[in-house]
């Protein structure tokens, strides 16, 4: 190892945190930082770190470090934007979404995340758009499936459309509680109640709070009985 060479530095680094080596990772990342203090990866890599540590507001200040060092990378622009509505901070997300999209225009996440930070805004149609552009370069993307079939839900679209996407998105992703929450909802809504009640109690043993919804689907059965 040449203790003095910032590439290698970062490359261990790199090395450390696919071993799960976090804090090994952190001081390899610091390390190279000290010998060169404009190295934006490695600055970008202990932000990454420590967002997998769960140290999100110290991730995102070094995520916001990186992006200021060198404001043009598509990836620190989307995980910056990821992060900040992980903490709930919708507006300021939507400027670095914004800005990556423009960089990299047919990347399927990046319409993803927009549709989820437009969503946040009450945005909806521009949600919407976001969420076909997803599923364009990406149509096996659950998220945005099960996203766009509420929207369209609740702007009162074709209730065959909605359920489709909804179901769509379970098939893809059934170990997912949101996803089973909502197409459990939908069925609900559209009064196909032994669905309903498949997938509101799936969700419940995935983890999700569905008790209310269960009680209303229990309570038309037994009124249609």
């Amino acid at each position: 190892l040449d203790p003095a060479n910032v590439n290698v530095r970062n490359s261990l680094g790199v090395c450390y945190a696919v071993l799960g080596d976090y804090e090994e990772a952190l001081q390899q990342f610091a390390a190279a930082v000290s010998l060169d203090n404009r190295e934006y990866m490695a600055i970008y890599n202990i932000g990454l770190v420590h967002w997998l540590l769960g140290r999100k507001e110290t991730a995102l200040d070094h995520l916001l470090q990186a992006s200021a060092l060198r404001g043009e990378v598509f990836e620190i622009l989307f995980q910056i934007g990821k992060l900040q509505l992980d903490l709930h901070q919708p507006h300021a997300a939507r400027e670095n979404l914004e800005h990556a999209s423009r960089l990299r225009t047919k990347s399927g996440g990046i319409y993803r995340y927009l549709g989820d930070c437009y969503a946040a805004l009450d945005l909806s149609e521009k949600a919407i758009a976001s969420y076909k552009k997803a599923i364009k370069f990406n149509s096996s993307d659950p998220a945005a499936l099960s996203a766009l079939g509420c929207l369209f839900d609740g702007k009162g679209e074709n209730p065959d459309i909605s359920l489709m996407f909804c179901r769509e998105s379970v098939k893809l992703a059934p170990e997912n509680p949101l996803f089973r929450h909502r197409l459990g909802a939908l069925c609900l809504k559209q009064n196909h109640l032994e669905d309903a009640l498949e997938h509101l109690e799936a969700a419940a043993r995935l983890g999700r709070d569905t008790a209310g919804d269960i009680r209303r689907v229990r309570e038309r059965m037994e009124g249609r009985n």
